[in-house]
């Protein structure tokens, strides 16, 4: 019982702890871009009526929206930091690479309307890890379905 008690300590121990605000920049780029039209969609604009479900229905119009894409730099990396991981809220890698100071990454977020609605992920956790593939700090970033986002649980804004 001691065994599986320590066992559950150190699992969640394990995360690693978020890196400081001076050693990283956040910045958020909004542009108006078309969205894709669907097959079948036979009116271009966008109908932000309500579905059978009373929610918006929000995938099957097309037509011109803002886009989100967080431009993410690494002011400063600890010794050790030489990979950068990023994931979505589903765990899917959204981007694994060298991890390079001053190196800026765009991180597609989507349509905005679309990361309201929850129909793209709103989460992203970008991981620096070591040379032996452990995480030694992250960044947290989340979108809330009102339209505020946070960068490490600290409150940035609002679409």
């Amino acid at each position: 019982m001691i065994a599986f008690i320590g066992l559950l300590l150190f699992i969640q121990g394990a995360e690693a702890p978020y890196k400081p605000n001076d050693e990283f920049e956040v910045k958020i780029d909004v542009q108006v871009k078309a969205r894709p039209y669907l097959p079948g969609d036979s009116d271009p604009k966008i109908d932000f009526s309500l579905n059978k479900d009373g929610f918006p229905d929000s995938k099957r119009k097309s037509g011109y929206l803002p886009h989100l894409t967080f431009n993410v730099k690494f002011l400063k990396l600890s010794e050790g930091e030489v990979k950068v991981r990023i994931t979505d809220a589903s765990g899917s890698t959204v981007y694994h690479k060298k991890a390079i100071e001053g190196k800026l990454i765009r991180l597609d977020a989507g349509f905005i309307k679309d990361i309201k609605d929850g129909l793209v992920s709103g989460e992203y956790h970008i991981v620096l890890l070591s040379g032996k593939k452990k995480p030694s700090s992250r960044i947290h970033i989340f979108i809330h379905r009102d339209g505020t986002y946070y960068v490490n649980d600290v409150l940035c804004g609002k679409f």
